[in-house]
């Protein structure tokens, strides 16, 4: 199989693909619902918000981790284990380096891309400067292993179980039903609608179309993975150097 993967071939039919999807949405749900009780019935809701506006790293990477089982869980089981496929199908393939270089670049002009839309977007709704705050800090009343679970989880775990899921499994899935095209537009739009707050949402879901090229241009999800990796790695650097 060439890695180059010019009409992306699906090997999970519409309905299976729906029964996946919807086992990941559920599944996330379900952990997100339990992380929430218990930190309701331990240390209380007043606890979950942290003092000041930002969420303790360990109330962020336990977030982040439920998302992260949710959708791997789906992909490993659903998508691969009960149709018996190995995990080529959702692009876990070596790729020339060159690819990755490439992508690290594209990661890195992305961001800058994004920094601009932010700007824009603020002078266009100023409201929308609340959603934009960095969602941490190297607090000295941190945990130091929550905080850097909470830096492993974001610039690693974090853009490979999404990369995985989001176009490894979705994109290519849509693209065996729909044309290619249309397969981006929907399933970049679905992976910005998972990151809720507006301004991350159209950021990202503007990203995922390049996610999406990098994945159908190579066949293989490690240069998207690579690019997702460095645009949060900036976005998390620059938070840090910005947070008072």
């Amino acid at each position: 199989m060439s890695n180059t993967i010019k009409s992306l071939e699906s090997p999970w039919r519409f309905w299976p693909g729906i029964a996946i999807l919807a086992s990941a949405m559920t599944g996330y749900v379900l952990l997100s619902w339990a992380h929430l009780e218990i930190v309701r019935q331990t240390v209380g809701m007043e606890a979950y918000l942290g003092e000041g506006p930002r969420l303790p790293p360990g109330v962020l990477m336990f977030g982040q981790l439920n998302k992260a089982v949710a959708v791997l869980a789906a992909v490993a089981i659903g998508a691969l284990l009960l149709h018996q496929r190995g995990p080529r199908w959702v692009g876990l393939v070596a790729v020339s380096w060159r690819w990755i270089g490439l992508a690290v670049v594209i990661g890195a002009v992305a961001f800058g891309l994004r920094l601009v839309l932010a700007k824009l977007m603020v002078v266009a709704m100023p409201d929308w400067i609340a959603f934009m705050s960095t969602p941490f800090a190297l607090d000295p009343g941190n945990s130091t292993w929550m905080s850097i679970g909470f830096l492993v989880m974001t610039i690693a775990v974090t853009p490979f179980a999404e990369e995985v899921f989001f176009r490894g499994f979705l994109f290519r899935w849509m693209s065996g039903h729909h044309p290619v095209w249309l397969a981006a537009i929907i399933s970049s739009i679905m992976f910005g609608v998972a990151h809720i707050l507006p301004p991350q949402a159209i950021s990202a879901a503007l990203m995922a179309l390049t996610l999406c090229w990098l994945y159908w241009r190579t066949g293989s999800i490690w240069p998207a993975i690579a690019a997702h990796i460095t645009n949060n790695a900036l976005g998390i650097g620059l938070g840090l150097i910005w947070s008072p």
